[in-house]
């Protein structure tokens, strides 16, 4: 079932990619802002993503739990009652964040781009910030070594899917920001999108795979990794910046071009 609907998606690409290819209605063209940020604006779009509820928030929440020493017990209730999603607890979070990936696609293929380069340029960026995402998850979950609730192994800090989830929700919603909708459906597809990468999350516990602290720290990482680039290098500037991504054997390669004088 996975696969059909990853197919569905990509089969509905160049539909989509003439969609995408005009004007945004307050003239923006996605993907066009795409630049090599300054010292200032790297700090600035940290700053932004710190800020951010989305980030603070959960990491709040783990502290409190970690703090209180609740995690164990919650997370065993959690695993034990599966209040939400029952014995599919695994199955259903993997499902979940293919629908934050069909959303990040979807949005960013209909977003407006003025160009197919703009396009090109949005959906490298895009790409190539969910590899970031997951660079540095891996790295915590190696320097980490917290073993999971289920005893499998000891990459449970931070949790994978719940900061894929969350960094592919959360480009979706900034590509919102792109597209011609009344206030309440932005709003709407904003909660919809953030629901769906909780639930990916949450689910995750249910399914024994992590302790509550484990997906709290991963949605907070996912949101402030995709905040962060949003700002640091979509923000309208200087397109000094080319990104390509290429597809390759069991993969793809990310090509990075910085101009480097005027």
């Amino acid at each position: 079932m996975r696969t059909k609907n990853i197919r569905l998606v990509f089969m509905s690409v160049p539909a989509m990619l003439l969609v995408g290819c005009v004007s945004a209605p307050d003239g923006r063209s996605w993907g066009a802002g795409l630049h090599w940020p300054d010292g200032a604006g790297l700090e600035r779009a940290a700053v932004r993503a710190a800020r951010d509820p989305m980030t603070w928030l959960p990491l709040a929440g783990s502290a409190l739990l970690a703090v209180t020493g609740a995690d164990d017990s919650v997370s065993d209730w959690a695993a034990d009652e599966q209040p939400l999603f029952g014995g599919n607890a695994a199955d259903v979070s993997d499902k979940l964040l293919d629908v934050t990936t069909a959303s990040y696609f979807v949005t960013a293929l209909i977003a407006p781009s003025e160009t197919i380069g703009d396009k090109a340029r949005g959906l490298g960026a895009g790409i190539g910030t969910m590899y970031v995402n997951r660079a540095i998850t891996d790295g915590l979950k190696s320097v980490t070594n917290r073993e999971r609730p289920d005893r499998t192994n000891d990459r449970s800090f931070p949790s994978g899917h719940a900061s894929n989830s969350s960094v592919r929700a959360t480009l979706a919603v900034e590509n919102l920001a792109y597209l011609p909708l009344p206030d309440w459906a932005a709003g709407s597809l904003t909660v919809g999108l953030y629901c769906v990468a909780g639930g990916t999350a949450w689910a995750r516990v249910e399914a024994e795979k992590h302790h509550v602290t484990d997906v709290l720290v991963g949605n907070a990482l996912g949101h402030f990794i995709a905040t962060f680039m949003q700002e640091a290098f979509l923000e309208a500037g200087a397109q000094d910046l080319s990104v390509e991504f290429l597809p390759v054997e069991k993969g793809g390669a990310i090509t990075l071009r910085v101009a480097l004088g005027r």
